[in-house]
C-alpha cells in the first residue's frame, strides 16, 4: 500500500490511527453551511457559530475547514 501511495512505511504507521483534530468543527460548520443551502461564506458561518452554538472560532480556521466542504 505504501508503494501505491508513494509514502514511507514510517509515515503510514505514524498517521494510521490518528484522529483529525478538526473533525467535530467540520461537522458543525457543514451543518451551518447546509442549512444555508450553500450560500454562506466563511464570515457568515463565523457569525452563525456565535449565534447558534456560542462558539467563537477564528475566520481563518473556518476558511481552512470549508475548503474540504466545497
Amino acid at each position: 500500500m505504501c508503494a501505491i501511495l508513494e509514502i514511507s512505511p514510517k509515515s503510514y504507521y505514524k498517521y494510521k490511527n490518528k484522529e483529525d483534530p478538526d473533525y467535530y468543527d467540520y461537522l458543525v460548520i457543514k451543518e451551518i453551511f447546509d442549512d444555508s443551502k450553500g450560500t454562506y461564506g466563511y464570515r457568515r458561518i463565523v457569525e452563525g457559530l456565535k449565534r447558534k452554538y456560542g462558539i467563537v472560532m477564528n475566520g481563518k480556521k473556518v476558511l481552512r475547514i470549508m475548503k474540504n466542504i466545497i
